[in-house]
This record gives C-alpha cells, sequence and structure tokens, in this order.
C-alpha cells in the first residue's frame, strides 16, 4: 500500500472519529435544549380551586418525558390538596389529604415539628398509575423544609426538594418539578481533585433541575439493579507532551437516597493543573432515562 493511500485512509479515519463526536455533542445539546423547551411550554394554570382556609402555597409536577401529565398540589394549612387526575380542577379529587406521623419535640434549634402527606396511587388522565407518594415536611426551629418521594410510573423510585423550595404563593410563580425527564450526572460532595492527595469520596447523583433552584428531582439510588454498577472514566490534565493519563472508577457504593459513590479515589501521579474530563457509563438497557451528557468537568487544584 502506498504512503498516499495510508494518508488518505487516516484522514478519513480521523474525520469519522471527528464526526462521531460531533454527533454526540450535537445529541447532548439537543436533549438538555428538548428538556429547556418542554419546560418552557408548560402552562401554569389551575382550572378550578376549593374554597381554602388560609394562605395556599402551590407546587406543580410534570411527569413524562414531555411533561405531558401536570400534578398540582396546594398546601392549605395543615392539609395538601393533590390534583390526582391531572386536570387541573382541585375540587374533583376527593378530600385534601391530611398530616400523619405528627412529631412535635424541643431540640438545640427551638421547637421542632415534621409531619408527612401520604398518598398510595394516583392516576392521571391517559395516565400511568402513580405510587408511593410522600410529601414530608420539616419545621425545625425557624428553618422549614419539604422532600416528596414518589415511585413514577409505578416502577421508578424518585426524590425532589430536600434543598431550596419548590413551592411558591401563585400559580403562575411556580418552579416545575420534573419526574420522568432526561438527567444530568452530577458530582456531589467535593467539588475538585487536589494534586498529591485522595479524594474521601467520589459521589455523583442523577438529575432533572426542573425548571428552577429548588425543582430539582432525583433518581433513587433503589431505581437501579443491585448489579447494575456505574463507571466513570477520567482523564486527567497533564503537562504538554506527556502521555495521556486515564483512569476507571466503579460507583460501587450507594447511600443517602440517590448517591452512587466509590471511596478513597487516589488522585494518580503524573499529572497538572487543570479540568479532569469524567465521563460517565451506566447500562442503558436498565437505566430508566436518557442522560443530557455523560461527561462533567472538574478542576485539579494545588494541596
Amino acid at each position: 500500500m502506498t504512503c498516499r493511500k495510508l494518508l488518505m485512509m487516516s484522514v478519513s479515519v480521523l474525520g469519522l472519529i471527528l464526526l462521531v463526536i460531533l454527533v454526540a455533542a450535537a445529541a447532548d445539546k439537543s436533549t438538555a435544549t428538548k428538556t429547556n423547551s418542554v419546560l418552557a411550554a408548560v402552562e401554569r394554570k389551575i382550572v378550578k380551586e376549593p374554597n381554602y382556609t388560609s394562605t395556599p402555597r402551590y407546587a406543580l409536577m410534570v411527569l413524562g418525558t414531555t411533561a405531558e401529565a401536570k400534578i398540582w398540589m396546594v398546601e392549605d394549612g395543615d392539609v395538601l390538596y393533590v390534583d390526582k387526575n391531572g386536570n387541573g380542577d382541585l375540587t374533583d379529587d376527593g378530600p385534601p389529604i391530611p398530616q400523619s406521623k405528627i412529631r412535635t419535640f424541643q431540640s438545640d434549634k427551638g421547637m421542632c415539628r415534621d409531619c408527612e402527606y401520604v398518598l398510595d396511587q394516583f392516576q392521571p388522565q391517559d395516565g400511568l398509575r402513580q405510587a408511593d407518594f410522600c410529601l414530608r415536611r420539616w419545621n425545625y426551629g425557624d428553618k422549614e423544609d419539604y422532600g416528596l418521594s414518589l415511585t413514577l410510573d409505578g416502577k421508578i423510585p424518585m426524590y425532589a426538594g430536600w434543598f431550596g423550595t419548590f413551592w411558591a404563593d401563585s400559580p403562575e410563580k411556580v418552579p416545575l418539578v420534573h419526574f420522568g425527564g432526561p438527567l444530568k450526572p452530577t458530582v456531589l460532595r467535593a467539588q475538585r481533585f487536589v494534586l498529591g492527595s485522595t479524594l474521601p469520596r467520589l459521589s455523583i447523583t442523577f438529575l432533572n433541575p426542573g425548571s428552577a433552584k429548588g425543582a430539582t428531582s432525583y433518581l433513587s439510588i433503589e431505581a437501579l439493579p443491585e448489579k447494575t454498577v456505574p463507571e466513570v472514566r477520567i482523564d486527567w490534565p497533564v503537562k504538554k507532551g506527556d502521555a495521556p493519563v486515564r483512569t476507571y472508577e466503579l460507583l460501587t457504593s450507594r447511600c443517602c437516597y440517590w448517591e452512587f459513590f466509590e471511596e478513597n479515589l487516589k488522585i494518580p501521579s503524573g499529572i497538572t493543573y487543570g479540568l479532569a474530563t469524567l465521563t460517565i457509563s451506566v447500562p442503558r438497557d436498565v437505566f430508566p432515562f436518557d442522560l443530557t451528557t455523560d461527561q462533567i468537568q472538574i478542576p485539579v487544584r494545588a494541596q
């Protein structure tokens, strides 16, 4: 084979590789763009409301890839209205859900109170059955938090809330909590690598940020079979001219509702300052959603 033919073949292969990279990047961008446009198109409107006994607070779940089902939640004092059939009418779903598992106690934060709103199941019009709805409320001293859990489509456990708020004082201002849309792999805990050290825990979660801060939803660790282990390939920054440094990590441990992790990650020698690129791999045959991206970049810094 002549040098000219070899050169032409090399150029062709490089072109094919570049094309694959560009297509993958475009697909990631397209998925994220579609997700944003889906939520932007959701109309924040309630058809009919009951007569509230106190100042209502509004929250809105949207279900499915295209957010086709809208489930309104309205907290009225110590009861919760849920639009169980997703028709926008909060007066035809039966009585509101009362608080249960109420606890009141004193702590170093002052008087504390927590409770739950529990709904075994509900089913939107022309939709799948949703199960295990539980909205937890914590009032500890001056702080108030909410955490929501749901088994999406009766088979995929997910969470939302815990950080920030998904409540609003009017339907028009309500953020959207999206269950069923594409998920974004995100680093928890340590947000940087430090040269010459060991990272106590490399943690990844899979989340959908919703439409605003506080409206994030998370894939439960119980949504994946125990033998399903996410893999992280790390391409480390090196000095110009040095050989590439790449390591592979398996997130074999799970905890804290939505955290997949590996303990005691060793930072390899021979790397320099810059950005480490993490590429997340999950078995697509058992992972329930698309990913908006499979890469995360983390800064590498000095001790």
